[in-house]
């Protein structure tokens, strides 16, 4: 059954973000008194898009580029992740995460094997990606907390340095770890912000230390599903000409934008009022990046839906954009 969804306001962007900011405020939506949820939750991550979502940068991150906002969020996730270390215990580093089959040590191990590759120039591996990925986290698995940390710690500077005064151009040759081919460099810095990110994110719900998700790395993230949605909605939910499906998230990153399908079958990201919506989600910024991350299933979130709701459905079941 669908719902029918009175929307009063977006949500305000939110408060301070600091480092291990947990300063995140909202306003909510209101619901008909009529309407029902589809779903009832369990509790628990060629477009120009970033022009069309809120305006929830500051008039300093508005005037950076989008290769210099990927740096910045690949400093701050760095960042993050050294302080939450410094403040785990024993039983938190084997705590599992939302990461299929990784602890936070794992996690820890993948951020420090991914940094040294990247502080080593970044170039294309010896063998398949997910090999890279797998030798790194075996290499330090089993090393104590303390080690896989101080070389953590080793790596902030270097990468800081990387990150600001010797920052390599965005058409800079690069390699996408993801695709397994050369790309821009650009491309290579934001899937890094994007995966530091969603890792900061993995081991904040396993510790239970919420917080950034209104960061730079966020917003890399949102904007990175932006690109991609057009191809979801057309390729993997199949929608066809005339379509228009309409997102509305809430929260620490509010969105309010429309994928519309073209005569000649082509999608892209539109204001959301320039087509009838044929099926509308809404839901928490959160609960958006954990689809969009992989690190949840469509049953286990919350989200109000309305039209074609078979539609929303395959559209958000092909949501994930992580390898």
């Amino acid at each position: 059954m669908a719902i029918v969804v009175t929307r009063s306001f977006l949500p305000e962007a939110t408060g301070s973000d600091p480092v291990d900011g947990t300063n995140t405020r909202h306003r909510g939506f209101r619901l008909h008194p009529d309407s029902r949820r589809v779903h009832r939750a369990r509790p628990v991550f060629g477009v120009a898009a970033r022009s069309l979502a809120p305006q929830v940068h500051t008039r300093k991150a508005a005037a950076m580029s989008a290769h210099d906002r990927a740096a910045a969020a690949c400093r701050h996730s760095l960042r993050a992740l050294v302080k939450i270390g410094d403040q785990l215990t024993d039983a938190q580093w084997v705590a599992p995460t939302d990461c299929p089959a990784w602890t936070v040590g794992d996690v820890y191990a993948h951020v420090v094997s991914l940094e040294q590759w990247m502080a080593d120039g970044g170039e294309a591996p010896d063998g398949p990606p997910q090999q890279l990925i797998d030798a790194g986290v075996a290499r330090w698995r089993g090393a104590p907390r303390a080690t896989v940390l101080e070389a953590l710690h080793t790596l902030l500077p270097v990468r800081e340095r990387q990150l600001t005064d010797d920052l390599r151009a965005a058409d800079a040759p690069g390699w996408w770890v993801w695709a397994d081919t050369a790309v821009p460099f650009a491309v290579q810095l934001s899937a890094r912000a994007f995966d530091l990110w969603v890792h900061e994110q993995d081991v904040r719900r396993a510790v239970r230390r919420p917080g950034n998700l209104g960061s730079a790395g966020a917003q890399v993230a949102r904007d990175l599903v932006l690109q991609a949605l057009p191809r979801i909605v057309v390729k993997k939910a199949g929608a066809g000409p005339g379509v228009a499906v309409r997102f509305t998230t809430l929260g620490e990153l509010p969105q309010d934008f429309t994928v519309y399908v073209d005569e000649h079958g082509r999608a892209s990201v539109v204001p959301s009022d320039a087509h009838r919506s044929t099926a509308h989600a809404t839901l928490s910024w959160e609960a958006y990046a954990l689809l969009a991350s992989g690190r949840s299933t469509r049953d286990r979130q919350q989200v109000w839906l309305t039209g074609d709701i078979e539609l929303a459905e395959r559209v958000l079941d092909q949501l994930n954009i992580a390898p």
